[in-house]
């Protein structure tokens, strides 16, 4: 007998036709996954992050400060010495009305002439320094030295001036003089040349139209100004209190109710500022009239003021309002269930078809839970259904009391599942969510709450 005689020959033709329908089954499967998983509806998914809702008001706001015009008894041009926002002692010239305009012109001719100078080269080489240094110390981040540069500038041109214009009145002799009339300040305060209407107004008397600054109109005063007899030459500012007044919206006036202090932030700056506050109410408005100690000077030639009232910042979990939801449930008693603690498979009586009760066992998610309650989904339950509790008794799910959770659909385990959350602030298009609940940072959820149901297989 040949030693091979047991060994079988198969023909190659078999493992070939096995290997081609092994091929066809697995490209078939895949084919129709593909084709499955193109022809299924994508769920977006949004990834929660932390993040504040800044519930600070923004108005425009109106100053009102003690003004009093000082008014000139004759016509003439205009001489000014002090500086517009300097603080000035009882009893100082601030400006000089000259009838004739004989100062004026012979300053404006020694400005103009090729042979003389208006001031010494040591004065301008006084500004000069002024300058450099204001330059060789220029920063951006501290842009608003600027003003302070300015102020320096002003001063020291100003201070010039009025040596050179008491200097050309001696020149005059008693019959210059004679036409000038000096203007003194009748108190200390602080000095500003504009006048604009509302130099008399109140928080009383204070209207609506008021905040309209359109019909706004400032008229400057300056040295060579004409101004008749009775005209206002300057206006003093005896003390440093003074009045933001805004004209708040319903909803503003809603936040803002119970406020007696406020913090605000003037012009975008970046200093705080508390002040006492109050409200008036003009017809259907309201006005919010709030009282400050300081800082009057600072915006003495402004009467409209942007504000910002500074509210607590909130911070949480950002979530897209399209991403929550409500789940309405029962609230199941906690001593329906043996040793108080929640069976996802609950015994309940049901009805037939044919009109019966039988007892069945149904699958239950408990969404929250509090001291005495389990929170189950009413879709959990027919309403025909009596709750067979850990003690035997049978209880209507329609006695049950009832309520609606607000939530989000976590999308981590791959399905929807439905998680409570405590939604604090809305702003736009997005919500806050207190960060003590199931939902935390980097959870994945559903981006549109209205494209999946609950529990659904996601992925």
């Amino acid at each position: 007998m040949s030693k091979n005689s047991n060994v079988v020959k198969m023909h190659k033709t078999v493992w070939t036709n096995t290997a081609i329908i092994i091929f066809i089954f697995v490209a078939v499967y895949v084919a129709g996954s593909l084709v499955r998983s193109l022809s299924k509806d994508t769920v977006a998914t949004y990834k929660v992050v932390s993040s504040s809702i800044n519930r600070n008001i923004k108005a425009t706001g109106i100053a009102l400060r003690n003004e009093t015009e000082v008014k000139s008894s004759k016509s003439g041009y205009m001489i000014y010495y002090v500086r517009d926002g300097e603080r000035v002692a009882k009893g100082k010239t601030v400006c000089t009305v000259d009838e004739t305009g004989n100062i004026i012109s012979t300053i404006e001719s020694i400005g103009s002439s090729d042979d003389e100078e208006l001031f010494e080269s040591s004065d301008y080489t006084a500004i000069r320094d002024t300058i450099d240094t204001y330059k060789s110390t220029y920063s951006d981040i501290q842009f608003t030295n600027i003003y302070n540069f300015r102020a320096q500038i002003e001063s020291r041109v100003l201070e010039l001036s009025n040596d050179i214009l008491t200097e050309e009145m001696n020149k005059g002799g008693t019959s210059v003089k004679s036409t000038l009339e000096n203007i003194t300040s009748s108190a200390s305060g602080v000095v500003t040349y504009y006048t604009d209407g509302f130099e008399s107004k109140t928080t009383d008397t204070l209207t609506v139209n008021d905040f309209n600054s359109s019909n706004y109109k400032k008229s400057s005063l300056k040295s060579g100004d004409i101004l008749n007899s009775g005209s206002t030459v300057f206006k003093l500012i005896s003390d440093e209190n003074w009045y933001i007044v805004l004209n708040l919206t319903p909803e503003q006036k809603e936040n803002l109710d119970a406020v007696t202090n406020a913090e605000i932030r003037i012009n975008n700056s970046s200093e705080v500022i508390t002040c006492s506050c109050k409200f008036r109410d003009v017809g259907e408005n309201t006005f919010m009239i709030m009282s400050l100690s300081k800082y009057m000077i600072d915006y003495i030639e402004e009467r409209y003021l942007t504000i910002e009232i500074v509210q607590t910042e909130k911070t949480g979990l950002k979530v897209p309002v399209s991403a929550i939801t409500t789940k309405d449930t029962y609230k199941v008693p906690k001593s329906y269930f043996a040793d108080e603690t929640f069976s996802s498979n609950m015994t309940v009586m049901r009805q037939q078809e044919d009109g019966t009760t039988k007892e069945t066992e149904i699958s239950a998610i408990s969404y929250k839970s509090d001291s005495d309650f389990f929170y189950v989904g009413q879709d959990t339950f027919e309403d025909t259904d009596f709750i067979v509790t850990a003690g035997g008794e049978e209880v209507s799910v329609l006695t049950l009391e009832r309520a609606s959770l607000e939530g989000v659909y976590l999308t981590n385990g791959g399905t929807a599942e439905f998680i409570e959350i405590d939604k604090n602030e809305v702003q736009d298009e997005f919500a806050l969510v207190s960060e003590d609940g199931t939902l935390k940072e980097f959870d994945s959820i559903v981006l549109n709450a209205d494209d999946v149901t609950d529990n659904q297989t996601l992925y």
